[in-house]
C-alpha cells in the first residue's frame, strides 16, 4: 500500500497547499470520520476539513454501526488483534472460478514479501505462533480499535470530492463491490467517482496480470501505453490515485461510475 500510494503522490505533486486523505480498507473509516463535520470526538472539525481538498476510499469497509451512544451492556473488547500468515494471504482470496480466470493476479512472491515486511515491523510478534517454540510461524499484533460509524448517515454529510476504488472480486466482509457502490451512492458530495476493477481482490494494490488477457483486443489499459499489456490492478490504482490527487478526475471525468475490465481498459458503467 505505502509504495503504491507514495509513487502516486510523487507523480501528482499537489501544489495548492491542501492535502488528499487516502484510506485503504479499515483506514476508510478514519478518513470518513475525519471529514464528518458533526464528529463529536473531533473538536474544530471544520478547520480540519478545510485543509482537505480530496479523498480516496480504496477497498474501504462501509456500513458499520454508529457507537456514539454506549450500549447498555457496554462494549465487548479485547486488548490485541492477532493475525497470522493465512490472514495476510487471505487478502488475495477470490472465488475459485475467478482465481483461475484472473491469471497472474497473485504476483509470484508477493504474499511472502508482504508477510516478511510485516514481521520485520513486529519483531515480538514474529517470535510468536505455531507449535514449535524454536520455529515460530509469527503473528502480526495490532491494537484493538473501534470500527464505528462509517455508514450512510455519515457519508451523506460529506462534501469533500471523493474517489471510491475497489476490486470486483473483493470478498472481504463490509468491503465487497456492493459495499463500495453503497458508499459511492451515499456520499453527499457532487464530485465523486466510483472505479471498480475486474480481476482485483482486497489486495488490489499489489495485484498483477499475466497471459493473453492482459493485452486488450481494443483500447489501452487505463494509465498504460498503447500496444502494451496491462500490468494489473496495482497499476490502475496507482494511476487513478495520481490523477485524482492532481486533477480531481478519473480518466478525465469528475463524476461517474467506471468499470476496468480484465485487460485494464476503463469504460463508463450505467
Amino acid at each position: 500500500m505505502r509504495q503504491v500510494i507514495d509513487d502516486a503522490i510523487a507523480r501528482a505533486r499537489p501544489t495548492d497547499g491542501k492535502v488528499t486523505l487516502i484510506g485503504y480498507s479499515l483506514g476508510g473509516q478514519h478518513v470518513g470520520r475525519t471529514l464528518y463535520a458533526a464528529n463529536p470526538v473531533l473538536p474544530g472539525s471544520a478547520a480540519v476539513i478545510a485543509k482537505v481538498n480530496r479523498a480516496v476510499f480504496a477497498s474501504s469497509i462501509f456500513g458499520t454501526p454508529t457507537e456514539e451512544v454506549t450500549p447498555a451492556a457496554g462494549f465487548t473488547s479485547f486488548p490485541t488483534n492477532l493475525n497470522t500468515r493465512s490472514d495476510s494471504d487471505g487478502a488475495w482470496a477470490m472465488a475459485p472460478d475467478r482465481d483461475a480466470a484472473c491469471t497472474g493476479h497473485v504476483v509470484p512472491g508477493s504474499q511472502n514479501q508482504m508477510w516478511t515486511r510485516l514481521m520485520e515491523e513486529d519483531r515480538l510478534g514474529s517470535r510468536w505462533g505455531g507449535n514449535d517454540p524454536d520455529h515460530p510461524t509469527g503473528v502480526l499484533r495490532s491494537q484493538t480499535f473501534s470500527s464505528y460509524g462509517w455508514n450512510a448517515t455519515i457519508a451523506q454529510q460529506q462534501t469533500t470530492p471523493s474517489l471510491v476504488i475497489d476490486g470486483l472480486d473483493d470478498r472481504t466482509p463490509l468491503a465487497t463491490p456492493a459495499d463500495s457502490r453503497a458508499l459511492y451512492n451515499s456520499l453527499g458530495t457532487a464530485n465523486k467517482v466510483l472505479v471498480q476493477v475486474q480481476c482485483a481482490s482486497h489486495a488490489m494494490l499489489w495485484e498483477g496480470c499475466s497471459g493473453p488477457r492482459c493485452t486488450p483486443q481494443s483500447g489501452t489499459p487505463y494509465g498504460g501505453r498503447p500496444g502494451r499489456p496491462w500490468s494489473g490492478p496495482h497499476a490502475t490504482a496507482q494511476a487513478a490515485v495520481a490523477e485524482w490527487i492532481k486533477k480531481g478526475t478519473f480518466n478525465g471525468a469528475a463524476n461517474g461510475h467506471f468499470t476496468v475490465d480484465e485487460s485494464g481498459v476503463a469504460n463508463p458503467s450505467p
